[in-house]
């Protein structure tokens, strides 16, 4: 009852994937296998830096328990 003996044909033609495997627009990371000569040799310090052109946000910590002032 319901076809549940039922057998299937299968098709003999498989069934087309729902993507197109191009890579026009496939960005494939670089990979380096060998190793990378050492640029900065150890005896050199880096140069200092400056934080004055750099935006420091404003934090308000509350304390627990305690709400906004709305007025």
């Amino acid at each position: 009852m319901f076809h549940k003996n039922r057998t299937r044909k299968k098709d003999s033609k498989p069934k087309e994937a729902g993507y197109k495997l191009t890579y026009d627009n496939l960005a494939i990371p670089e990979v380096h296998t060998h190793e990378q000569p050492e640029i900065m040799d150890s005896t050199e310090e880096p140069g200092d830096v400056t934080y004055d052109s750099v935006a420091i946000p404003e934090v308000h910590i509350r304390k627990k328990g305690t709400k906004p002032a709305d007025q």
